[in-house]
């Protein structure tokens, strides 16, 4: 699951894939905003197959916390 996000994040920030850690922060390290985000959301959904909440990425705040999510549905 990992790397899937790992490669929308890359293509969709337009950044390298090996930068992009569990660790990192969606406001911190790539500066996405709400908007990022739930694009974001409907990309992954769209990738995965998986339905995710509308509010789900509030709670999001890694890329960790992502794929927790994203493997428990």
């Amino acid at each position: 699951m990992f790397e899937k996000i790992q490669k929308e994040l890359a293509e969709y920030f337009e950044i390298a894939p090996e930068t992009i850690t569990r660790d990192t922060s969606f406001a911190d390290d790539l500066k996405a905003d709400s908007l990022a985000l739930m694009e974001l959301m409907f990309a992954l959904e769209s990738e995965t197959g998986v339905t995710l909440p509308d509010d789900i990425m509030e709670n999001v705040k890694t890329v960790g916390d992502l794929c927790k999510v994203l493997e428990k549905n």
